[in-house]
């Protein structure tokens, strides 16, 4: 996959254009990561961010009802492997995806989605404890809580428990 060392636009915005082309990178620094915090919910403030450490980007272009917020980001099958859609209950396999949203994305457009590092996941209607593994296999991208540390489904880690800050959504870690 090609990597790009700088953008013109902040990672929140969408085009209706391939602006980058699909599957691009874009490492954000640490530095980056602590000050631009997360386009989820203004609630997040420097006082309660808990990202730290580099943050991994991928372009892709959003596939049929768009993307919200904080969901997990699955590929289409049969389509461009970097078309995404919130993943399902089917998909229990981290290799399926290709993120987790920061900001919304409508069908059709194409935009940012945090591949490893800091982010927010939607866990409405989940439960999901500080410190626990976060699993793909939820309804309309929701992250769910994974007691088997051995589940392929794992995706990631919760640094904070479910509406600790946000009702619904909890900080953590991706890593896919």
């Amino acid at each position: 996959m090609p990597s790009i060392q700088a953008i013109a636009d902040a990672l929140s915005t969408t085009f209706t254009d391939e602006r980058y082309p699909v599957g691009t990178l874009y490492v954000e620094t640490d530095n980056q990561v602590k000050s631009n915090l997360t386009g989820v919910s203004e609630l997040y403030t420097e006082d309660n961010w808990l990202g730290k450490g580099e943050r991994t980007w991928i372009f892709i272009k959003a596939g049929t009802g768009g993307i919200d917020a904080g969901e997990i980001v699955k590929r289409v099958p049969g389509a461009d492997p970097f078309v995404g859609i919130p993943s399902s209950v089917a998909d229990t396999y981290a290799a399926l995806l290709l993120g987790v949203a920061d900001h919304d994305i409508d069908e059709g457009e194409y935009g940012w989605v945090i591949k490893h590092g800091a982010c927010v996941f939607d866990g409405t209607g989940s439960s999901i404890a500080e410190g626990s593994f976060v699993a793909c296999g939820g309804a309309g991208g929701v992250a769910l809580e994974d007691a088997d540390e051995e589940s392929a489904a794992i995706i990631g880690m919760a640094t904070e428990a479910l509406s600790a800050v946000l009702t619904n959504f909890a900080q953590g870690y991706v890593f896919l």
